[in-house]
C-alpha cells in the first residue's frame, strides 16, 4: 500500500485557478484538484519549470450564501508531470505566500 508522505493533509477539490509566471506574462488556466495549507496540486495545459514562482489564483465554488472571494497565493513548483502527452500536465506546487 502506497503513503502520502506529505505533513498536510490534501482536500480534494475541483476549483478554476489562473497561473502567472514572475514575469507577469500571459495567464494560463486550469484546475485545482487539492488544496492544503502547504501546497496544491492544479491540472493545466500550462509547463513550468522545476523551482519555478508562480502566481496563482483559486476561485472557489459559489454558494448560495455570499460570492466567492479568490486565494491568490505564490507558489514554488515542486513537481510536473504529463497526464495527456502534449495536453494535459499535473503541476505540484508548495505554498510560498499568501497574497489575498
Amino acid at each position: 500500500m502506497s503513503q502520502d508522505k506529505r505533513a498536510a493533509l490534501r482536500i480534494p477539490v475541483s476549483c478554476p485557478a489562473r497561473i502567472r509566471t514572475a514575469d507577469i506574462g500571459p495567464a494560463f488556466y486550469g484546475t485545482c484538484t487539492d488544496l492544503s495549507v502547504t501546497g496544491l496540486t492544479i491540472q493545466s495545459n500550462f509547463v513550468p519549470r522545476h523551482d519555478e514562482l508562480l502566481e496563482v489564483t483559486v476561485m472557489p465554488p459559489r454558494t448560495a450564501k455570499q460570492a466567492p472571494v479568490p486565494m491568490v497565493i505564490r507558489a514554488r513548483v515542486r513537481r510536473c508531470h504529463e497526464l495527456e502527452p502534449g495536453v494535459s500536465y499535473e503541476i505540484g506546487l508548495a505554498i510560498v505566500e499568501i497574497l489575498a
